[in-house]
């Protein structure tokens, strides 16, 4: 059996010191000389108010507020409309009881010339999406939109999705309304679906020197470096286009146990079920230093997922499944999260809006 390498660290992630120490340094120091004011100061609840507000100004994180102003970081995420961009993993690929009008396509003959003529939208908005947990949890005053699609990659946020019939922009949800949007988006930019398919086909132990591993290890280290400055660009471009939102992006959940065996279910060897959750958490560490960059906040599911993955008794994560529409040899729903991993995402997020954390 080959050796399965250990887990590699390509960028920071939360909890890790770095650029965000310096602020609170910064911040400590004033409060110092801000403190002593307030001892020598009669005008003690003013004074308070303006320590309050020059930290935040050093910090410059949007959760923080002045006390007795009234408005708590929800309160601030649910003041207009939530909108929830990005990818499969935010669409709710494989949560199933899809909106209407995501979840057709009139491909249905064999003659492939003439597909261009006909319609299908696949991006498969589930009602049991984190965004839609996170919609019926919470009272938003400018209501939601839900423009997540699957399949989406980062050119689709600002360009048309010509892949799926009638789906805009997703840059165009957002206004100087939006109080609150989410995101999962970059795996797909990775081709991570591509990694899945080749790591079925020839696995770690398969034939000849091509299996998934060699074939793009190499290739996402590289991209990894890309894909970051890309995301940084867009997380910016997202604050700029929904000045007065908090801008959360969500990271992928591990896909396996941390500990599995061969699976003949889903056609995965033990030690590239290892190598995908070792790529997962690279992209997670990306998608948190593209956020501590571009001054946005991040959730991991992660730590969450412990035990849910494909392998547990309890799998937050559907397996590989072989019916798919039409054509399709595997259901797109194949190693996406269910209804019930959806929920633990929406968990997460609810707990970053009432008390953020930045990475």
């Amino acid at each position: 059996m080959t050796a399965v390498r250990a887990p590699r660290r390509t960028t920071p992630v939360r909890g890790e010191r770095g650029a965000g120490t310096l602020e609170y340094v910064g911040a400590t120091i004033l409060a110092g000389f801000l403190v002593l004011g307030l001892l020598v100061s009669p005008a003690g609840g003013a004074a308070r108010d303006a320590f309050t507000e020059a930290v935040c100004s050093v910090v410059e994180r949007d959760g923080c507020t002045v006390p007795g102003h009234g408005e708590t970081p929800l309160d601030q995420a649910t003041s207009g409309e939530y909108v929830a961009l990005g990818d499969s993993y935010s669409s709710g690929e494989g949560a199933w009881d899809y909106e209407e009008g995501t979840d057709y396509d009139d491909r249905v003959d064999l003659w492939p010339y003439n597909d261009h003529e006909e319609d299908r939208n696949r991006c498969h908005r589930s009602a049991h999406a984190y965004s839609q947990v996170v919609t019926g949890n919470n009272e938003f005053a400018g209501g939601s939109s839900f423009v997540a699609c699957s399949g989406a990659v980062a050119d689709h946020l600002d360009n048309p999705n010509h892949d799926n019939t009638g789906e805009d922009p997703q840059y165009d949800a957002l206004s100087d309304e939006t109080s609150l949007v989410t995101m999962t988006m970059g795996g797909n930019d990775l081709g991570f679906a591509d990694v899945v398919t080749d790591c079925i086909i020839n696995g770690q132990r398969g034939v000849g020197p091509n299996t998934c591993q060699a074939k793009h290890d190499q290739r996402i280290e590289d991209e990894l470096t890309r894909l970051h400055d890309e995301l940084v660009d867009r997380y910016r471009e997202i604050k700029e286009k929904a000045p007065n939102a908090r801008v959360i992006i969500v990271g992928y959940p591990p896909l396996f146990v941390t500990d599995p065996s061969d699976n003949y279910g889903n056609l995965l060897f033990a030690e590239d079920q290892v190598w995908m959750n070792e790529v997962a958490g690279d992209l997670n560490a990306l998608l948190a230093a593209a956020a501590q960059e571009a001054g946005v906040e991040f959730v991991d599911p992660t730590q969450a997922f412990d035990g849910h993955g494909i392998g547990s008794d309890d799998p937050w994560i559907n397996d590989l499944d072989l019916g798919g529409p039409g054509f399709a040899i595997a259901n797109p729903s194949s190693f996406h999260p269910n209804a019930a991993g959806h929920a633990a995402i929406a968990d997460l997020v609810q707990q970053q809006l009432e008390d953020p954390r930045y990475p």
